[in-house]
């Protein structure tokens, strides 16, 4: 059993230190859309209200 016991034999050293890139893709991804999620729906860059949206529902 203690062949067993030390296992930095069967960690694969080209990969142990980095993420895989499907997990790197989708942070980047995640920071973009964070970015213009922020930039769309955030009062002080586009305007948008729910108050101005209720007004503008009213008035059809």
């Amino acid at each position: 059993m203690e062949e067993f016991d030390n296992l930095e034999d069967f960690e694969a050293k080209e990969t142990a230190h980095s993420l895989p890139i499907g997990w790197v893709v989708l942070y980047v991804g995640l920071i973009l859309f964070g970015i213009y999620y922020f930039i769309a729906y955030s009062p002080s860059t586009s305007g948008w209200t729910q108050e101005k949206a209720y007004q503008e529902s009213l008035e059809r």
